[in-house]
C-alpha cells in the first residue's frame, strides 16, 4: 500500500491559491480550516524523516519531524487560526492568499529535512512577506515592499552561495544537521540567517515592513518571518559564541528604538527585534537549559507580538494610524481596544502571568553565570523597557482626560476576537506552563512562580512603572516626543542611496561618452579606408600617390597573413 506523507506547510500553500477564487465569506474559514488541517497532520505524525528520495545525486526529505521544529510549527499554525480569524473583518483576497502563502512556506521550512529544500521554502515565505506588503493600503507599502524584496534577494543569494558550497563537502552533506560558521558554505548560510532573524545592520527591514503593512499584514508578518531565523539557528548554529554579542546587540537596539518610536507597530517591531534577541543569545549559550528558554521563549513570543500587532491594528483601522501622538482620548472611542493593546503590552514584556515570563525565568536561569552577567542584566532589564514603553505609556495617554471626547468606534467584532483569543491563550499559557515546558526538547522541571524569581520581576516592573510615573506627572518625561529618530537605514536610503545614483549617472555618461566615441572614431576609419581603396581603384591617379596607396594595402593584407596564420 502507498503511503503519501505530507508536509503540514504545504496545506496553508495549497489553500492560499483556493482563496483567490474563493468568495469573501468563505476566506477567512479556508484559512482557519487550512490550519487546523496542518497542525492535525503535526501532531499525527510521530517523530522521524518521512517521503525521503534523491534528486541529482542529493537527498531530499520532505517532512522531518522532531522535538525542536513541532514547537515552533504548533506556534505558527496556531497564529494562524488567530490571523484567520481577525481576517474576517475586511475584503482582500490577494493579502489573504499572500498571508497563507507566507505561512505555508514558512511552516515547510520548519519540517523539511535538508538544506535545498530549506533554502527553497524559505524564498517563498520571503517572496510571500513582500506580496503581504504590496498588498497594504498603507501610504508608502509599494517602496517597502520593494525595499524587503532586495533583503530577501541578498538573504537568498547568501543562502545559494552557502549550499552550494556546503554541498561540494560530499553528496550527503545536505542534510540539515550542525554547520560550522568557520567554513565557507557555513559562514554564508549564517549571514544569511542572521538577515532573517533582524541582526544589527539588518534589523531594519521588520520595522520597515511591519508599519507600512495593513492591520492583518503586520500581525502576519510579525509572526512568519524572524521566527524562522530561530529556528535554523538552533538547528544549524546551536551554541555558536558569535550569537551571544549579536543577540545581546538586537536586545539593545530594539529596546532603546521602541521607547523612542512614536508609531507604536514600528516600536512593537522593534521590540520583537529585543525579544528575538534574546531567543539568539540564548541559542550561542548553547547548554540545553538555553535552548530549551530559546524555544519556549520564541513560542511565546509568537503568541504576544501576535496579540499586540493585532491590536494596534484594530486602531489603525479606525484611526487611520497608530502613533502614540494620536491616542489622547483613545479609551473613550475604543475602550475594548484600549484594553487588549494594553495587555498585549503586558504579554510582550513578560509581566507575570503570560507566557513571556514564564520563558524569560528559564532564560535568567540560564544565564545565570558570571561569565553571561551582561546578558542576564539585558533580558532583566527588558521587561522594564517594554512595561513602560508598550504598556504604561499608550495607557496614560490613551485614558487622558480631553474637553471633548471622541465618539464611540470599537473595532469590528473579527478583530476583536482574534485579537482576545491570541491575549487568552497567552494568559492561559503564562498560568500554567507545563504543557509549554513538556514541548521543549529538553526536559523541564521549572517553577516560574517561586518566590525568588516572581518577587524580582515584580519589583522590576514596579520600580520601572512608579518612576516613569513620577517623571510623567512632573512633566519631567515628555508628553510627546520631540525628535525623529533615525536608524542605520536612513543611511541606506539617503546618503549611500544618493552615492549609487550619482555612480550610476556618472558610469552611464561615461559609456555613453565611450560609445559616442567608439562610433566616431569608426566613422573615421571607414572614412581613411574609403579613401584609401578609391586611390587603389583610380588609374589615372598620380603616379606616386597610386603606388603609395598600393604599397600599403599590399603590406597590411601580409601582415595581417602573417599575424593569423
Amino acid at each position: 500500500m502507498l503511503a503519501v506523507t505530507l508536509n503540514p506547510g504545504f496545506v496553508p500553500i495549497l489553500a492560499g491559491l483556493l482563496v483567490l477564487a474563493a468568495p469573501r465569506v468563505a476566506r477567512a474559514p479556508i484559512m482557519a480550516l487550512a490550519a487546523l488541517t496542518a497542525l492535525w497532520l503535526l501532531l499525527d505524525h510521530e517523530f522521524g524523516a518521512a517521503s525521503a528520495m534523491a534528486q541529482m545525486g542529493l537527498p531530499v526529505v520532505l517532512l522531518n519531524l522532531d522535538a525542536l521544529n513541532r514547537i515552533f510549527g504548533i506556534a505558527l499554525l496556531i497564529a494562524l487560526i488567530f490571523v484567520a480569524v481577525y481576517s474576517g473583518a475586511r475584503r482582500n483576497r490577494y493579502e489573504d492568499a499572500a498571508i497563507l502563502m507566507l505561512a505555508g512556506g514558512a511552516v515547510s521550512a520548519l519540517f523539511v529535512g535538508d538544506l535545498v529544500s530549506f533554502v527553497a521554502a524559505a524564498a517563498l515565505a520571503g517572496l510571500s512577506a513582500a506580496w503581504t506588503v504590496f498588498a497594504s493600503p498603507v501610504e508608502g507599502a509599494n517602496r517597502a515592499g520593494v525595499r524587503l524584496l532586495i533583503w530577501h534577494g541578498l538573504e537568498g543569494l547568501l543562502f545559494l552561495v552557502g549550499v552550494a558550497l556546503h554541498i561540494t563537502a560530499g553528496a550527503a552533506s545536505s542534510v540539515f544537521a550542525r554547520l560550522d560558521v568557520t567554513s565557507m558554505g557555513g559562514a554564508c548560510i549564517f549571514a544569511a540567517l542572521l538577515i532573517r532573524v533582524g541582526a544589527p545592520m539588518a534589523h531594519v527591514w521588520l520595522k520597515d515592513v511591519v508599519s507600512h503593512a495593513s492591520a492583518v499584514g503586520g500581525a502576519a508578518l510579525s509572526v512568519f518571518t524572524s521566527m524562522l531565523g530561530v529556528y535554523a539557528l538552533a538547528r544549524l548554529f546551536p551554541a555558536e559564541p558569535l550569537l551571544v554579542p549579536i543577540g545581546a546587540a538586537m536586545i539593545v537596539i530594539g529596546a532603546i528604538y521602541a521607547a523612542a518610536q512614536d508609531d507604536l507597530r514600528r516600536a512593537g517591531a522593534y521590540a520583537l527585534t529585543a525579544q528575538t534577541g534574546v531567543c539568539v543569545a540564548l541559542i550561542g549559550v548553547g547548554s540545553p537549559l538555553a535552548l530549551a528558554a530559546a524555544e519556549g521563549h520564541a513560542f511565546a513570543a509568537v503568541l504576544a507580538f501576535a496579540a499586540l500587532q493585532m491590536a494596534l491594528g484594530a486602531v489603525l483601522v479606525r484611526t487611520g494610524d497608530a502613533r502614540l501622538s494620536g491616542f489622547t482620548g483613545l479609551a473613550r472611542a475604543m475602550p475594548l481596544t484600549t484594553l487588549l493593546m494594553f495587555v498585549g503590552g503586558l504579554a510582550v514584556a513578560g509581566a507575570p502571568g503570560f507566557a513571556l515570563y514564564a520563558t524569560q525565568t528559564v532564560a535568567l536561569e540560564a544565564t545565570a553565570q558570571w561569565e553571561l552577567r551582561g546578558v542576564w542584566l539585558l533580558i532583566a532589564a527588558l521587561s522594564a523597557m517594554l512595561f513602560v514603553s508598550l504598556a504604561l505609556r499608550p495607557a496614560l495617554v490613551a485614558y487622558r482626560v480631553v474637553a471633548k471626547p471622541s465618539a464611540f468606534n470599537e473595532a469590528p467584532f473579527p478583530m476583536m476576537l482574534g485579537t482576545s483569543l491570541a491575549t487568552f491563550l497567552s494568559f492561559a499559557i503564562g498560568l500554567a506552563p507545563r504543557w509549554l515546558y513538556d514541548l521543549m526538547p529538553a526536559e523541564l522541571a521549572f517553577q516560574p512562580f517561586a518566590i525568588d524569581r516572581l518577587a524580582p520581576q515584580l519589583e522590576v516592573l514596579g520600580v520601572a512603572g512608579l518612576a516613569y510615573l513620577a517623571l510623567h506627572y512632573t512633566a519631567l518625561a515628555p508628553k510627546t516626543l520631540p525628535w525623529r529618530t533615525l536608524d542605520i537605514d536612513a543611511l541606506y536610503r539617503g546618503p549611500a542611496a544618493s552615492a549609487g545614483r550619482w555612480a550610476g549617472v556618472l558610469l552611464l555618461r561615461a559609456y555613453g561618452a565611450w560609445q559616442a566615441g567608439a562610433t566616431r572614431s569608426g566613422y573615421a576609419a571607414g572614412r581613411l579606408l574609403g579613401r584609401v581603396a578609391k586611390l587603389c581603384d583610380q588609374p589615372f591617379a598620380p603616379r606616386g600617390v597610386a603606388n603609395a596607396a598600393q604599397l600599403l594595402s599590399i603590406g597590411a593584407i601580409l601582415v595581417i597573413i602573417l599575424v593569423f596564420r
